[in-house]
């Protein structure tokens, strides 16, 4: 593993494998307690397709949360195109499914890693790089990617949906996510290292559009929090990233996180 670390910083790897968003779906979001469900670890620019699966060695982190308590997901493998897992929520509630993969390394020639960084809205990195005079140099990132889902179990009525996972990025609801309804909207609030992130990019979607082309988008008040108005029914994202520059690190010039939340609205 340490050999190919090494070598990573030398491969110039195509914009689009960076840009692909990720995102954990249920087989279902509402689930009777003791009924089995597959969770899909998904990763494409078309939600909720998958253009390949990560290896399960790439896992750092994957369980399952109700408010009482929090247990490891095993057994998870890759069949086809997405990881998965097979489990099974036994008591009614909320159950937060979260997936951490472990930070890689990409290095992308500079113009496509503008190209990325303007697509995140990430300027800053843009102005510091120019001010470094880094614009002409390959982009170094470690990247990781987190996602979770929200399973509705039985009648849901604690309060697990708002308790954060401890996590680099992650995205949580203000409101429970059971019982969304088309014309509803739901905030939520976006954490980078426990604290609330102002003015994060913050995107939506669901089945349909590609690429970056999201249907909303919002930037995160002086809270970490945002809105989205859900117009339709059926699994619906948001997602949020963040980059910042790396420490002592030999391999890359910057870290950054993908980070979503996968849930259900009903008509």
């Amino acid at each position: 593993m340490k050999r190919i670390l090494r070598t990573l910083p030398f491969l110039l790897l195509p914009i689009t494998l960076l840009a692909h968003d990720t995102w954990l779906i249920p087989s279902a979001f509402a689930p009777r307690p003791g009924d089995a469900v597959r969770l899909r670890l998904a990763t494409s620019m078309a939600f909720p397709t998958s253009d390949g699966a990560p290896a399960p060695d790439r896992v750092a982190r994957f369980t399952l949360r109700t408010a009482s308590g929090s247990q490891a997901v095993t057994g998870y493998r890759v069949e086809e195109k997405f990881l998965v897992a097979d489990v099974t929520p036994a008591q009614p509630g909320h159950t937060i499914a979260v997936l951490e993969t472990r930070p890689r390394v990409l290095v992308m020639k500079p113009a496509e890693f503008a190209e990325y960084l303007k697509e995140e809205g990430a300027k800053e990195v843009l102005a510091a790089r120019a001010m470094g005079g880094q614009s002409e140099s390959p982009g170094r990132e470690r990247y990781r990617k987190i996602t979770k889902t929200i399973l509705c179990v039985g009648e849901a009525r604690d309060q697990a949906f708002a308790q954060p996972d401890n996590l680099w990025l992650e995205i949580i609801p203000e409101r429970s996510t059971c019982g969304l309804k088309a014309s509803d909207s739901l905030t939520v609030r976006v954490l980078f290292e426990g604290r609330p992130l102002a003015g994060a990019h913050l995107a939506a979607g669901y089945e349909g559009p590609t690429g970056h082309n999201y249907p909303v988008n919002a930037l995160t008040d002086a809270q970490g929090r945002a809105t989205v108005r859900l117009d339709r029914a059926g699994a619906w994202f948001v997602r949020t990233h963040r980059i910042i520059p790396a420490q002592n690190d030999s391999e890359a010039d910057w870290q950054s996180a993908f980070s979503t939340l996968t849930f259900e609205v009903h008509k």
